[in-house]
Formats: structure tokens, sequence, C-alpha cells
């Protein structure tokens, strides 16, 4: 769990989120074993209930220590949309920002942290970026240390199935 915490965090420092995160906030973190439909489905009706965007990192089992996938459950006039991204870093001076895994969309966070798209970068400058990036994110990991008093509460942690979703 602790290591899990560190990943989000890194993840949540690197894309310009404030350590604690703000009272009305349109992004939420949470961390999944074994996705499947289901949760995240249940995952996505959260979002939409909640009028909160999720960020969510999938670990392929309870033992797992990477996780394998990220995915953005971005709220649309219309539901939800379940997107795989990665990261990719447009300036060293400004926070990550997320990219589609089929590099068709890009995101940001906005001032009042929300996720906000903007222009996909140019498939020249791809690889050097999403490379830069991943570097940066694996520096904020290694300086990552998480107490139990430091996490902040509202980040979820999906333990179980969407019966027992648990905050």
């Amino acid at each position: 769990m602790q290591l899990r915490k560190r990943h989000m965090m890194a993840l949540r420092n690197e894309l310009g989120f404030p350590k604690e995160a703000p009272i009305m906030t349109g992004l939420a973190f949470a961390a999944i074993d074994e996705p499947n439909d289901a949760i995240l489905c249940a995952i996505a009706l959260k979002a939409i209930a909640e009028r909160q965007d999720t960020l969510i990192h999938c670990y392929s089992s309870i033992a797992a220590t990477e996780p394998f996938l990220t995915v953005l459950v971005l709220r649309t006039v219309n539901g939800a949309e379940l997107l795989p991204v990665e990261i990719v870093q447009r300036s060293t001076a400004k926070p990550l920002q997320l990219i589609t895994t089929d590099r068709a969309r890009c995101f940001r966070l906005d001032s009042r942290w929300l996720v906000q798209e903007t222009r996909v970068p140019s498939a020249a400058k791809l690889p050097k970026a999403m490379s830069a990036a991943q570097a940066r994110y694996d520096a904020a990991l290694a300086d990552t240390r998480i107490d139990g008093d430091g996490w902040d509460p509202q980040v979820v942690i999906f333990e179980r199935g969407p019966a027992t979703v648990a905050a």
C-alpha cells in the first residue's frame, strides 16, 4: 500500500497538483488491483456522481509493485470516457501532462486543478517528451516519502470489487 501511495503522490506532484488537495477539486486519484469492466464502470459512475474526473493506477495483482496501466476517467456530457494515458513533458518548467496511448488527445491540469484538453505534441517531439517525463517521474518517485499522517484523505484506494469500494 505504501509503495502505491508513493507512486500516486509522485504522479500527483509532477502533474502540478498541490500536496494537500483543495476542498473542491475536479480530479480524484485511485489505485486498483486486477481491473475489470465492473470496477472500472463503478469508478466511472462515482466520477460522474461526485463530479470529479479520476486518474487510476491499475495493478495486475495485489502483489504487483508497479502499475501496468494508468486510466483517466473523463466525464462527458453523456457519461464518462475511460482513456488509457501516459505522461508527457512539454516543458521542464511546467507540470507534466497526460497523453492517450493512441496519441490522439492530451490533457493538463488548469489553475483550478481541473482536467483540460490541450493540443497533442508533434509526433517528432513525442518520444523525447515521453522519455523526459518518465525520467522526471522516476526522480520524483525516488524523493517521495509517505507517512500515514501525510496521506491525503481525498485519494481513494479501491481495494475490492464495486460492491465494496473503500475510500
